[in-house]
């Protein structure tokens, strides 16, 4: 009778022991992030009084971020100090442009002065120009009050005025008038020594040919 309570004993030791001995799963991963890199930036070194100092590093692109900051070139002057910010490495579209100025008269074509299409739209009309352009750039060395003529057209060319290199933001002046109602386009403006204009011959609706730009100025 005793063994027989004993054994009954260890059993239910052996249950309670034993009931509460169960793994529960483990929980699921997260899920990785995709968070935008960081753009990068570098300065570059002083320059010496005699020359300039290099360029910054380029940044680093994040791996879903914005590109990274350009290394530029550095003042001039004290060795310790630090180089200017880099610049975008992108072309400039404006690198290109040919120079005009007061008493100009030339006879040129957007099919061998201009270059392939870059700007389709300006602000100031609603044609889109998606011919070849030509990019011409204007300064005076005095106030002077301008006047740029669009003439000898044989094709749909329009001609814009822009206060800085951007066809949105800074387009200045339009003439884009359909050439079947005008064969001279005209743009005028008031230029302040060594303020820098953009005139620009483009093409409507993909049109490229020659033409006679010129430009007049009245100075004071």
């Amino acid at each position: 009778m005793l063994r027989l309570h004993l054994a009954l004993g260890l059993t239910a030791l052996m249950v309670v022991g034993c009931g509460n001995d169960v793994h529960e799963a483990s929980g699921t991963a997260g899920a990785d992030g995709n968070g935008p890199g960081a753009a990068g930036a570098g300065g570059g070194a002083g320059g010496s009084v005699a020359t300039t100092g290099n360029g910054g590093a380029s940044g680093s692109t994040g791996t879903v971020g914005a590109e990274g900051g350009h290394g530029g070139i550095g003042a001039g002057g004290d060795p310790s100090g630090a180089g200017g910010g880099g610049a975008d490495g992108a072309a400039d579209p404006c690198g290109g442009a040919l120079p005009i100025a007061c008493g100009d008269r030339l006879n040129h074509s957007t099919t061998s002065q201009g270059r392939a299409n870059v700007w389709s739209g300006y602000n100031l009309t609603a044609r889109g120009e998606s011919g070849r352009e030509t990019v011409y750039t204007f300064s005076s060395t005095a106030e002077c009050t301008v006047t740029a003529n669009l003439d000898n057209l044989t094709t749909d060319l329009d001609l814009l005025l822009l206060s800085a290199c951007d066809p949105i933001r800074s387009n200045a002046m339009a003439s884009s008038t359909p050439l079947d109602l005008q064969t001279v386009e005209t743009v005028s403006w008031t230029s302040a020594p060594g303020q820098t204009f953009y005139v620009v011959v483009d093409g409507y609706a993909g049109a490229e040919g020659s033409y006679t730009i010129s430009v007049d100025c009245a100075c004071r």
